[in-house]
Protein backbone atom coordinates (compact mmCIF):
# COMPACT_ATOMS: atom_id res chain seq x y z
CA UNK A 1 0.00 0.00 0.00
CA UNK A 2 2.84 2.30 0.38
CA UNK A 3 4.18 1.93 -2.90
CA UNK A 4 0.88 2.77 -4.25
CA UNK A 5 0.11 5.85 -1.66
CA UNK A 6 3.58 6.66 -3.29
CA UNK A 7 2.66 6.45 -6.89
CA UNK A 8 -0.52 8.10 -6.13
CA UNK A 9 1.46 11.61 -4.58
CA UNK A 10 3.91 11.25 -8.01
CA UNK A 11 0.97 11.10 -9.65
CA UNK A 12 -0.78 13.89 -8.09
CA UNK A 13 2.11 15.84 -8.01
CA UNK A 14 1.97 15.70 -12.12
CA UNK A 15 -1.18 16.33 -12.58
CA UNK A 16 -1.02 19.42 -10.54
CA UNK A 17 2.15 20.63 -12.38
CA UNK A 18 1.93 23.43 -14.77
CA UNK A 19 2.30 21.64 -17.65
CA UNK A 20 -0.48 19.73 -17.11
CA UNK A 21 -3.00 22.15 -15.97
CA UNK A 22 -1.57 24.72 -18.28
CA UNK A 23 -2.86 21.89 -20.84
CA UNK A 24 -5.74 20.82 -18.99
CA UNK A 25 -6.84 24.99 -18.76
CA UNK A 26 -5.94 25.57 -22.25
CA UNK A 27 -8.21 22.74 -23.22
CA UNK A 28 -11.22 24.10 -21.62
CA UNK A 29 -10.85 27.85 -22.53
CA UNK A 30 -11.12 26.93 -25.70
CA UNK A 31 -13.27 23.99 -25.90
CA UNK A 32 -15.93 24.66 -23.20
CA UNK A 33 -17.46 27.69 -25.15
CA UNK A 34 -18.23 25.35 -27.66
CA UNK A 35 -19.73 22.31 -25.59
CA UNK A 36 -23.70 22.46 -25.39
CA UNK A 37 -24.62 22.29 -21.28
CA UNK A 38 -28.02 19.91 -21.69
CA UNK A 39 -29.26 17.44 -18.76
CA UNK A 40 -27.23 14.22 -19.62
CA UNK A 41 -30.23 12.39 -19.08
CA UNK A 42 -31.80 14.07 -22.50
CA UNK A 43 -30.07 13.21 -25.83
CA UNK A 44 -26.49 14.10 -25.92
CA UNK A 45 -24.86 16.58 -28.84
CA UNK A 46 -22.45 14.63 -30.39
CA UNK A 47 -20.54 18.09 -30.68
CA UNK A 48 -19.68 17.00 -26.47
CA UNK A 49 -18.71 13.93 -26.82
CA UNK A 50 -16.00 14.87 -29.81
CA UNK A 51 -14.73 17.02 -27.00
CA UNK A 52 -14.76 14.53 -24.50
CA UNK A 53 -12.92 12.07 -27.01
CA UNK A 54 -10.51 14.96 -27.78
CA UNK A 55 -10.52 15.65 -23.80
CA UNK A 56 -9.48 12.03 -23.54
CA UNK A 57 -7.25 12.19 -25.54
CA UNK A 58 -5.21 14.93 -24.08
CA UNK A 59 -4.50 12.81 -21.02
CA UNK A 60 -3.53 9.96 -22.31
CA UNK A 61 -0.83 12.01 -23.96
CA UNK A 62 -0.11 13.29 -20.65
CA UNK A 63 -0.34 10.29 -18.79
CA UNK A 64 1.59 8.16 -21.11
CA UNK A 65 4.08 10.97 -20.57
CA UNK A 66 4.52 10.56 -16.39
CA UNK A 67 4.36 6.64 -17.02
CA UNK A 68 7.43 6.77 -19.37
CA UNK A 69 9.29 9.38 -16.93
CA UNK A 70 8.54 6.92 -14.26
CA UNK A 71 8.98 3.63 -15.66
CA UNK A 72 5.64 2.33 -14.42
CA UNK A 73 2.94 0.76 -16.23
CA UNK A 74 -0.58 1.53 -17.11
CA UNK A 75 -1.76 -1.25 -15.05
CA UNK A 76 0.32 0.17 -11.72
CA UNK A 77 -1.39 3.40 -12.02
CA UNK A 78 -4.73 1.90 -12.69
CA UNK A 79 -4.33 -0.13 -9.69
CA UNK A 80 -3.49 2.79 -7.53
CA UNK A 81 -5.87 4.43 -8.42
CA UNK A 82 -8.62 1.61 -7.77
CA UNK A 83 -7.60 0.93 -4.42
CA UNK A 84 -7.44 4.78 -3.52
CA UNK A 85 -11.06 5.24 -4.26
CA UNK A 86 -11.36 1.91 -2.15
CA UNK A 87 -9.47 2.92 0.60
CA UNK A 88 -11.48 3.38 3.76
CA UNK A 89 -9.38 7.03 4.62
CA UNK A 90 -10.78 8.07 1.41
CA UNK A 91 -7.99 10.47 0.31
CA UNK A 92 -9.15 12.64 -2.23
CA UNK A 93 -6.63 13.20 -5.35
CA UNK A 94 -7.13 15.69 -8.34
CA UNK A 95 -5.86 13.63 -10.44
CA UNK A 96 -8.22 10.75 -10.22
CA UNK A 97 -10.99 13.32 -10.91
CA UNK A 98 -9.18 14.61 -13.87
CA UNK A 99 -8.73 10.42 -14.90
CA UNK A 100 -12.06 9.71 -14.38
CA UNK A 101 -13.69 12.65 -16.83
CA UNK A 102 -11.38 11.01 -19.28
CA UNK A 103 -12.96 7.65 -18.69
CA UNK A 104 -16.41 8.76 -17.97
CA UNK A 105 -18.53 11.17 -20.17
CA UNK A 106 -20.52 12.33 -17.29
CA UNK A 107 -17.76 13.03 -15.00
CA UNK A 108 -16.25 15.17 -17.84
CA UNK A 109 -19.46 17.05 -18.48
CA UNK A 110 -19.53 17.85 -14.94
CA UNK A 111 -15.43 19.03 -14.80
CA UNK A 112 -16.34 20.65 -18.68
CA UNK A 113 -19.29 22.72 -16.77
CA UNK A 114 -17.28 23.10 -13.74
CA UNK A 115 -14.80 25.15 -16.32
CA UNK A 116 -17.30 26.89 -17.91
CA UNK A 117 -19.24 28.30 -14.52
CA UNK A 118 -15.20 29.51 -13.23
CA UNK A 119 -15.05 31.31 -17.37
CA UNK A 120 -18.03 33.25 -16.80
CA UNK A 121 -18.36 34.14 -13.50
CA UNK A 122 -18.54 37.91 -12.40
CA UNK A 123 -18.31 38.99 -9.28
CA UNK A 124 -20.31 41.63 -7.27
CA UNK A 125 -20.55 44.02 -5.14
CA UNK A 126 -20.74 41.06 -2.19
CA UNK A 127 -17.99 38.97 -3.99
CA UNK A 128 -15.73 41.46 -5.66
CA UNK A 129 -11.98 41.72 -3.61
CA UNK A 130 -11.13 44.66 -2.97
CA UNK A 131 -7.60 44.34 -2.02
CA UNK A 132 -7.18 47.95 -0.59
CA UNK A 133 -9.97 47.05 1.98
CA UNK A 134 -8.43 43.62 2.34
CA UNK A 135 -5.10 45.77 3.31
CA UNK A 136 -7.00 48.10 5.84
CA UNK A 137 -8.80 45.36 7.55
CA UNK A 138 -5.31 43.61 7.98
CA UNK A 139 -3.20 46.60 9.34
CA UNK A 140 -6.55 47.01 11.59
CA UNK A 141 -6.01 43.39 13.03
CA UNK A 142 -2.47 44.19 13.34
CA UNK A 143 -2.71 47.20 15.73
CA UNK A 144 -5.08 45.38 18.09
CA UNK A 145 -2.87 42.43 18.78
CA UNK A 146 -0.50 44.71 19.56
CA UNK A 147 -2.92 46.40 21.90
Amino acid sequence: MVAQTELLEKLEDFFCSPKFTCAIGDFMSEQTPLVQFVPLDEEQPLQNFDIFKQYTQLVERQLEEFIQSEGLTVKDVCAACSAAQDDEAHLHFAAIDYLVASTEYESFMQLAYDHHCMAVYQPDDLTEWDPEAEGAVAQQEGEQQEA
